[in-house]
């Protein structure tokens, strides 16, 4: 990364609004920046106190866990999604170019499993249709299913071998719905 290409605090604060800390940082000392900053230390104080540390750590732990994910079959775009972590840096870090990162970027890469499949990626069926089959048990149509799933059609059409995780995700939503007792969600059907 070339220091030369980054920008200054006061540029970054230009079209920022009063009473954000990079205001602040970027020069102005109005009552709501010095607000804002004083907000922003006390909270950290607060949060070093209770042992959230969000220093620099080194990337490798992370670049690992993101490769063995990959070889699970969970592409780094999902890992990033799941993580709440922005694309660029997870590709970078699996790139091995972010070679350090915040402590919390590292446990939010390092918590995500190998479940944190794309919508599109396929999946085994099984426990998919181990829900489908339990509420039909419970008295649901396959219609009444599939209409309450979102399909087009009055049909549940996926395979019995592989799903889509979005399918799968969607399945296992209502099947908890019910199960557990909460309101179904309803799909509106054009």
């Amino acid at each position: 990364m070339n220091l030369d290409s980054l920008r200054s605090a006061a540029d970054l604060s230009l079209d920022k609004p009063h009473g954000t800390r990079l205001k602040y940082m970027g020069g102005c000392k109005c009552m709501l920046c010095r607000a804002a900053n004083s907000r922003y230390e006390t909270e950290r104080a607060v949060a070093r106190k209770n042992g959230d540390w969000n220093g620099i750590v080194d990337a490798r732990a992370a670049r690992r866990h993101i490769l063995k994910l990959s070889k699970a079959g969970v592409g780094y775009k999902s890992v990033a999604d799941a993580a709440s972590v922005a694309h660029t840096v997870v590709a970078e870090i699996r790139a091995g170019r972010r070679l350090r990162i915040r402590q919390r970027t590292e446990r939010s890469i390092l918590a995500i499993t190998k479940t944190a499949y794309a919508g599109g990626a396929l999946i085994d069926a099984d426990p998919t249709w181990k829900k489908i089959d339990t509420l039909l048990d419970e008295g649901f149509t396959k219609s009444e299913l599939a209409r309450r799933l979102g399909s087009k059609t009055p049909a549940i059409q996926f395979s019995h071998f592989e799903v889509t995780a979005k399918t799968a995700a969607r399945v296992d939503r209502f099947y908890r719905a019910i199960m557990l007792g909460g309101e179904a969600p309803l799909k509106k059907v054009a």
